[in-house]
């Protein structure tokens, strides 16, 4: 049951221990995970920037911190992290350097072409329908525009019980070909290991 109940957590945070445990928990796990995802992304001044799944908010910070975009928004389907982000992140929304809103990545909130860059990290093992995610991650990207997908190694997670409560692992070919059929070409996969999370993969794709 205890098992069941971090995997639905990290999955979709909620509640007293999404606010006070998981979102901090994500943030330390992965700011790894979200430094070489902030690498790859290269932004410009010019880009808008749509994290999907940003969870306690640290990629998110780190995008605002990383120097001048045009617009950053971030999506998430737990409605306490995007109140915990609301607090957390207040003087960028103040400022209208940021918005950020509760969404799916299966119906993004967002017109299409609206963004440059697209990014994620450790939200793809919870998409229902990854095919289906990634074409609307194309839809909300201009020709051109970048997506940044990175999740941990399918080895490493199968060492860790928890996976077997709701997790879909993958293996780099599966994430390389889904960008592929979904629109994205020049796919490219980079990798580090950490030593809490293992290896990881970014697979980043252009928008055709």
């Amino acid at each position: 049951m205890f098992q069941k109940f971090i995997a639905r957590q990290l999955a979709q945070p909620s509640g007293l221990v999404g606010r006070m445990f998981t979102a901090r928990w994500l943030n330390r796990a992965n700011a790894r995970m979200n430094q070489l995802t902030l690498e790859q992304l290269a932004l410009e001044p010019r880009d808008w920037v749509l994290e999907v799944g940003f969870g306690g908010g640290d990629l998110l910070e780190r995008i605002l911190d990383a120097g001048p975009t045009e617009s950053v928004a971030g999506i998430d389907i737990s409605p306490e992290m995007v109140r915990l982000a609301s607090r957390r992140l207040q003087r960028y929304i103040r400022d209208g350097k940021l918005e950020v809103r509760c969404g799916d990545i299966e119906h993004i909130p967002y017109v299409a072409g609206e963004f440059s860059k697209l990014c994620s990290v450790n939200t793809i093992y919870f998409w229902e329908n990854p095919a289906k995610a990634l074409v609307e991650c194309r839809r909300v990207l201009k020709a051109g525009g970048q997506i940044v997908i990175c999740f941990n190694s399918r080895e490493d997670l199968e060492a860790w019980s928890i996976h077997r409560h709701g997790f879909r692992l993958y293996e780099v070919s599966e994430v390389e070909n889904l960008l592929r059929a979904s629109g994205f070409g020049t796919v490219k996969v980079f990798s580090a290991n950490d030593a809490d999370q293992g290896v990881f993969y970014c697979v980043s794709g252009v928008a055709i």
